[in-house]
């Protein structure tokens, strides 16, 4: 019979299954451990119960002792199966964030959200408030997308500011020339007419 706590244990621990190692997926994956550590706690409890049960018999048992016993016996077990099964894939998920994060050298609060009152924009680094200037000069960290688009803006905006540079200085150069050619001509035309006037 599935009781709501089995269902509930469960899915807890199907949520602990990585299905790509990626930002997002080990975001919910440690958001589904947070969930499960009670979940963790609460499966030690029928082995304790089973174990205090087992050293408080004492005498002649009766006959519904037994049957209660293995009872016991049979939650105990189950108990040591999810709290097993729920530790290794904690232990899975945690291992393969610290890889994660060792392979493509993000800093560990990109995977922690940032506070209520300094939540970062896409396009800004950094958000003056009471909260961070009480906590030092330490800004903001942006999350991997906003970070792409925030690089993708800058890059546009340095493409933008090079590419209007180089336009004024051609435009320039060919000022320049078009004045050198307009004074060469006119002294070309004087010493003509010099010669003309000599002969």
């Amino acid at each position: 019979m599935d009781s709501p706590s089995g269902e509930t244990s469960a899915s807890i621990s199907d949520g602990l299954e990585l299905e790509s190692l990626d930002s997002q997926s080990l975001f919910v994956a440690l958001t589904n451990v947070e969930k499960a550590i009670p979940e963790l706690l609460l499966s030690v409890k029928p082995i304790l119960s089973h174990l205090t049960t087992s050293t408080a018999i004492d005498g002649p048992s009766v006959s519904d002792t037994g049957a209660d016993e293995e009872i016991s016996g049979i939650r105990a077990r189950e108990g040591v199966e999810r709290y097993m099964t729920l530790l290794d894939k904690i232990q899975f998920v945690l291992r393969q964030t610290v890889y994660y994060l060792h392979a493509t050298k993000i800093p560990s609060s990109t995977l922690s959200p940032p506070s209520v009152d300094n939540i970062p924009t896409p396009f800004a680094t950094t958000l003056s408030s009471s909260a961070a200037q009480n906590n030092g000069p330490r800004g903001v960290e942006l999350g991997l997308y906003a970070n792409r688009i925030e690089e993708k803006v800058l890059s546009d905006m340095v493409d933008a500011i090079k590419g209007l540079k180089a336009e004024q200085e051609q435009l320039q150069h060919q000022q320049r020339r078009g004045n050198e050619d307009v004074n060469g001509n006119d002294g070309m035309e004087v010493e003509v007419e010099k010669d003309d006037r000599r002969i």
